[in-house]
């Protein structure tokens, strides 16, 4: 599987059932798919071990906007991105790491549990470092759509109806108190982004915590958006390799409609509104680079008071969400997701020693 560069219509059916359920048990999975939930969980090994596709859980952004999410371009010194971008993707809080071309050398995606934790990390860590120029961060105010949403294949609503059985249902926007993310809950949390598949006995056994206990945690996880399951997939093989990032403005009284009408385009994989101008960011995943332009005359002929302000093509993605790539997009190692403890060492702590 290494060696190809095309997926199999039957992985790329197993990927997509993967998509819309995370989670879903393999015997769910097998029936959506007319196979056996033991030959689809074969099947899904032999992806998985090739780095292909892999499923985690993400950082989401809670209904109290409990965590932040910012979107920073970064500059280098000349010849530095590959190595500040290394340094980087080993850094819990910095969840995605792309090396692009544009008016940015580096976009990261950095999580944080609170708008505190996440300005130390941009004002003590990335802002301390030596070959880093300068840095534009813009925190999200909305996220409309992200990569848990996104799809590789449109599956046919039979097979919906057998995936959907199973999914977690967001809590409604209202009463009942946010996750307490005490130690326990955290480890949890760390666990399922190394394998968002990893079933209640597998978590309860390496957390010494019971069966019943586990179940209730990532429930309550998964149920308040603190976490989001996914399932990635490199995109040099998905059809889709060219990614390219735009910034654009629209009214502000027309936002919150113009960015869900954006997150309705299939190519858009994320869609967020930013605290700074330009107000909106958007992901796309194409085909070609030819198809840049015509995602833009698309979003300008259906939104005519959309503005793109400025656009970077991802050369090299070194981590997303956690995951760690490979040259061709496939993942070879994972970092544990962490954005509720800072791990970091403070600048003061250091001089104390």
């Amino acid at each position: 599987m290494k060696e190809s560069t095309i997926l199999t219509s039957d992985d790329r059916e197993l990927i997509g059932a993967l998509q819309v359920g995370p989670r879903t048990p393999w015997t769910d999975i097998g029936e959506a798919l007319g196979i056996s939930g033991i030959t689809a969980a074969r099947r899904w090994e032999r992806i998985k071990a090739s780095g292909v596709a892999w499923v985690t859980a993400a950082p989401g952004m809670s209904r109290r906007a409990e965590q932040c999410v910012a979107y920073v371009e970064v500059d280098c010194l000349p010849g530095k991105r590959i190595e500040v971008a290394a340094e980087l993707s080993r850094h819990e809080l910095v969840v995605t790491v792309e090396i692009t071309t544009g008016t940015a050398d580096i976009m990261l995606t950095i999580a944080a549990a609170n708008l505190q934790m996440l300005s130390h990390y941009l004002l003590d860590h990335l802002g301390a470092m030596e070959s880093v120029l300068r840095s534009r961060a813009r925190i999200a105010t909305q996220i409309y759509t992200e990569g848990s949403r996104w799809r590789l294949i449109d599956l046919p609503e039979d097979m919906l109806r057998v995936l959907e059985r199973s999914r977690p249902k967001p809590e409604p926007d209202q009463g009942g108190e946010s996750v307490t993310m005490t130690p326990d809950v955290q480890r949890l949390a760390g666990l399922l982004t190394i394998d968002g598949r990893a079933s209640y006995a597998e978590l309860a056994a390496a957390t010494d915590l019971s069966p019943t206990t586990v179940r209730r945690h990532v429930s309550g996880l998964l149920r308040s958006g603190m976490l989001l399951p996914r399932t990635d997939v490199a995109a040099e093989l998905s059809g889709s390799p060219v990614q390219v990032y735009l910034w654009a403005d629209a009214p502000v009284e027309g936002l919150p409609a113009t960015a869900r009408t954006i997150s309705q385009i299939r190519q858009v994989r994320l869609c967020a509104t930013v605290s700074s101008a330009p107000s909106m960011l958007m992901c796309a995943w194409l085909q070609t680079v030819e198809e840049v332009h015509r995602l833009e005359l698309a979003i300008a002929s259906r939104l005519p008071q959309v503005r793109i302000i400025d656009r970077l093509v991802v050369l090299r993605t070194v981590k997303r969400m956690g995951r760690l790539l490979d040259t061709s997009g496939r993942a070879v190692g994972v970092v544990p997701i962490n954005i509720w403890e800072d791990g970091l060492e403070h600048p003061e702590d250091a001089g104390r020693r």
